[in-house]
């Protein structure tokens, strides 16, 4: 298996308050990789250094063996998209100018073909009927789905989701999944920071727990889910599942 992501010894301090101490792992080209554990244990900061939205306090990242760098982090993040919590659309725009604001400005594709593209991705996320309509006008569930055709617009290689779900009512979340779920199927690397431990269950490749700064552990979902190792592991689960 050929790696995508390599992280050695990853630090990142904020401050006095030291978030992660020194993580040491490897993520490969086209596996679905979902991170849990407790609220404060690091998960969205190591996701946000992949792409250098954090700057590591330490350590080096690697990209198709490229290192990571204040110099080509750009480039780099062309070829990473993200979905974050709270959606980050732009409100003054519409839903298909959104999907294709990327394209356009970052990589000059022609604004017709850009449009053909937003309007394929549009489809494919259920909401094509409202590529016309702004932000405001939808609901949680659609406008993260608006966020995953905006990140998907870059032709990434490699989807990184910030607790995709954690901001929406309970009964968005489903629909926002059964897109990632199509996702999965699709030959993409993708790295899910993730509260909901049944679609880690089913997608997930390789599931990997954190706790206060460290990867205590990680496996198969089976694994992960039905035979944790570690103590802590099997504390949160129990509370969890």
């Amino acid at each position: 298996m050929k790696n995508i992501i390599e992280v050695k010894n990853l630090k990142k301090d904020f401050g006095s308050l030291k978030v992660l101490k020194g993580l040491n792992e490897v993520i490969h080209e086209n596996e679905v990789v979902c991170i849990i554990g407790p609220s404060g244990s690091g998960k969205s900061t190591f996701l946000r250094c992949l792409n250098r939205l954090e700057e590591a306090t330490e350590g080096e990242i690697f990209v198709e063996g490229v290192k990571l760098s204040a110099e080509n982090e750009n480039e780099i993040r062309t070829e990473m998209g993200m979905v974050f919590q709270n959606f980050n659309l732009f409100p003054h725009m519409t839903v298909v100018d959104n999907v294709t604001i990327g394209p356009r400005e970052v990589r000059g594709t022609d604004p017709e073909e850009a449009k053909k593209a937003a309007m394929e991705l549009l489809k494919r996320v259920g909401l094509e009927d409202k590529a016309d309509v702004f932000p405001a006008a939808l609901s949680g569930g659609q406008k993260q789905r608006v966020a995953i055709a905006r990140a998907l617009a870059m032709n990434p290689k490699i989807m990184l989701f910030d607790e995709p779900t954690s901001a929406l009512d309970p009964e968005m979340v489903g629909e926002v999944l059964d897109v990632m779920k199509g996702l999965t199927h699709g030959g993409m690397t993708i790295v899910v920071v993730t509260h909901e431990m049944g679609f880690a269950r089913e997608v997930a490749d390789r599931v990997m727990f954190m706790d206060d700064g460290y990867v205590l552990e990680q496996g198969t979902p089976q694994q992960i889910f039905d035979n944790p190792q570690e103590e802590r592991t099997k504390s949160f689960l129990s509370k969890v599942l």
